[in-house]
Formats: C-alpha cells, sequence, structure tokens
C-alpha cells in the first residue's frame, strides 16, 4: 500500500511538473508572438520623424519623436484608431477599439487567441479623443510589455523622468502631459465617464487627491483627459490607473 501511494505521488508530481511546463511554454510562446506582430508593425508603419511640431498656441518648437502611416496600420486592421508612444520605455503600440472590451482583451490584432492581449480604446469612447475622459486598457506584463511600466509612475523618481507620452491618430497627434496616478477599484466611478464640465471637475479633483505622483501641470476643468488603466495587483479586481490632457500637435513650418 505504501507503495502504492508512493508511486500515486510521483504520477501526480510528474503530471503536475508537465501542466506547469506547458504552460510557461505557451506563456512565452504568446509573448513572442505579439512582440514579432508589434515589431513587425514597428517596421513597416512608423518612421523616425524630423519633423517639427508646436504643442497648441505655445511658441516653442520641438521634433515628433516618431510619425506613423494609419494608411499602413489600416491596411492590417480597420479596428487601430490610435498609436501610443513613450519615449525611453516599453510603450510603444497601436491602439484598437472593437464592439465591446473583451474583444481585444485576449487577442492580438491578427485576431488569434494571444493571453497578451492589444492595448485598446473603451468601446464606448468616441475613437476622435474628443470625450471628456478617453479610456485606454492595456494588460501588466511581467516582461514590462504592454502597459507593465504604468504602476512604475507609483514613484516619484519615475514620474520625473517620464513626465510626457504621445499619442498619435489618422487625423491628429497629441502629447500626452501627465498629471496623477493612483491605484483603485475596478468599478471605480472612474470608468463611468463625465458627461459634462462639472462631472469632469470631480474627475480631476479625485485624481488629483488621491495620485501618488506629484505634478505642476495645470489642468482646466473643460481639458480632454486621458486614463490609461492597468491590472495591480495590491488587492483583489485592482486596477493602477494614469491620468493625463491631451494636448494638440500643430504639424507646420515654424522655420
Amino acid at each position: 500500500m505504501k507503495k502504492v501511494i508512493q508511486n500515486l505521488i510521483m504520477i501526480l508530481c510528474i503530471v503536475t511538473f508537465a501542466f506547469f511546463g506547458y504552460k510557461i511554454h505557451n506563456y512565452n510562446k504568446e509573448e513572442k508572438e505579439q512582440e514579432k506582430l508589434r515589431d513587425d508593425l514597428i517596421e513597416s508603419a512608423i518612421i523616425k520623424s524630423g519633423t517639427e511640431s508646436q504643442v497648441n498656441d505655445e511658441n516653442q518648437s520641438s521634433e515628433l519623436p516618431i510619425e506613423i502611416d494609419f494608411n499602413k496600420l489600416k491596411s492590417k486592421n480597420k479596428d487601430i484608431v490610435a498609436w501610443i508612444y513613450s519615449e525611453g520605455t516599453p510603450i510603444n503600440y497601436p491602439i484598437a477599439q472593437s464592439k465591446d472590451n473583451d474583444y481585444y482583451l485576449r487577442r492580438l490584432l491578427d485576431g488569434t487567441y494571444n493571453q497578451n492581449g492589444t492595448i485598446f480604446l473603451d468601446y464606448r469612447n468616441n475613437e476622435n479623443f474628443e470625450d471628456y475622459n478617453t479610456i485606454i486598457y492595456g494588460h501588466n506584463m511581467k516582461n514590462d510589455a504592454m502597459f507593465g511600466t504604468i504602476t512604475n509612475y507609483e514613484k516619484q523618481e519615475y514620474f520625473n523622468e517620464h513626465k510626457n507620452m504621445y499619442l498619435f491618430t489618422e487625423n491628429k497627434n497629441f502629447k500626452i502631459e501627465i498629471f496623477a496616478g493612483y491605484t483603485t477599484s475596478s468599478e471605480n466611478d472612474i470608468y463611468n465617464f463625465p458627461k459634462s464640465i462639472e462631472t469632469n471637475k470631480e474627475l480631476i479633483k479625485t485624481a488629483k487627491e488621491k495620485s501618488t505622483l506629484k505634478s505642476d501641470v495645470e489642468v482646466n476643468n473643460d481639458d480632454k483627459i486621458i486614463t490609461l488603466s492597468t491590472c495591480s495587483y495590491d488587492f483583489e479586481d485592482a486596477r493602477y490607473v494614469l491620468f493625463g490632457i491631451l494636448k494638440n500637435i500643430y504639424i507646420e513650418n515654424l522655420e
């Protein structure tokens, strides 16, 4: 009897080892598939920019870090509505939008199932980014892919080094000036979209009060807000949300 039990334990250990080995192999495989698809898009649709730009009505000019060929992106997948870029970080991804918030949660842009998913825009948002608050979702990956670096904004030092991001669309380009970030529940009211300046004012006020980072960005009640949302592991169904305001980038000859 003792030998039978020992054999059963050994078999169980082998099965368990094989199962976890398969899971790790599959995870690594999906990770590489996601990275390859992203890298192929970067190679075919991104141009290193030398184009001068101007943010809003300010007189200061600068070069755009990258330019996006949306014709090539749209030829790959018509669901692509934007591209998000953060210099010096892994964030350099297309953003898709579907008819719900489930489709791209576990799918790549080519439609294949993949745990890494795709960075996507909330289906309730307008793809022109004119809503009071636009929410973009991405997984918190252990290898820092997707939105795996967003939770780093809990540290002031990280924010100080990465205060801005860029958002590119087919018709407009934006600079994202980050002003707040904090950990919250997936059921928080921030996932209910502001319908007026007053509700937008409340969203901004709450974000500033709860923020884990300190920013000197001035935020007006009628500013268009961008919210980047990713999983946090502080408690069950926790999310880390990062807030920024969208500043139009005008491309023109500034000479």
